[in-house]
């Protein structure tokens, strides 16, 4: 089961872009409005408006998510310390049942008993380096990502229909939840069920 999570906190920017366009073309911002939902789908520098509207989501999403994700120009992110996370999670942990209820909340994939058991032993032992280096890709981190528009539509372009079920429940979630989605391309739903708030459940 893939596993990603998003929650848009904030979207800025709109009336902003709209007063641009409006100055621009000369023209009312009731007027400009019309012109925005147009001018938004044309590159070549008509479009680029968009990079005045921005929003910020929360995410948690597997980590060799992350690195494709990490392509993509932001204008700025912060993630949740995995050492600190990891490390803090795991020494509050007594039992194999307890290790396997950590797994299914914290990693995307089921992991054995004795490699578990391996992970809380290097935390407790303060073992950084090798702890972090037998974190499984699957580890879920959240982190929070500030972007434009026009970042998300490459985004939608070009990841809504990659081979990563992630990248289609992520863009599908955030386009549920902005508040000008008809300025960006849609998503055609995948038939995957995708969750919009941090921590209810199941990239």
């Amino acid at each position: 089961m893939h596993k990603i999570i998003t929650e848009v906190l904030n979207d800025a920017g709109y009336d902003q872009a709209i007063t641009g366009i409006s100055l621009s073309y000369k023209i009312t911002p009731e007027r400009a409005r019309e012109v925005a939902t147009r001018l938004a789908f044309k590159d070549g520098g008509h479009n680029k408006f968009l990079e005045s509207i921005i929003v910020w989501v929360l995410i948690q999403a597997p980590r060799y998510w992350w690195q494709e994700m990490d392509t993509y120009r932001h204008a700025t992110k912060q993630s949740e310390s995995t050492m600190h996370t990891l490390v803090d999670e795991l020494k509050v942990i007594t039992s194999d049942f307890g290790l396997s209820r950590w797994a299914v909340e914290n990693i995307e994939s089921e992991m054995s008993l004795p490699y578990l058991r391996r992970l809380k032993n290097l935390a407790d032992e303060e073992q950084m380096v090798e702890l972090k280096s037998l974190v499984p890709e699957g580890f879920l981190q959240r982190r929070v990502m500030c972007f434009n528009y026009k970042t998300l539509r490459n985004m939608i372009l070009q990841r809504r229909n990659h081979r990563l079920p992630h990248w289609p429940d992520f863009l599908m979630s955030v386009l549920g939840q902005i508040d000008h989605p008809e300025l960006l391309p849609g998503v055609e739903p995948k038939g995957l069920e995708t969750d919009k708030v941090i921590g209810e459940t199941d990239d």
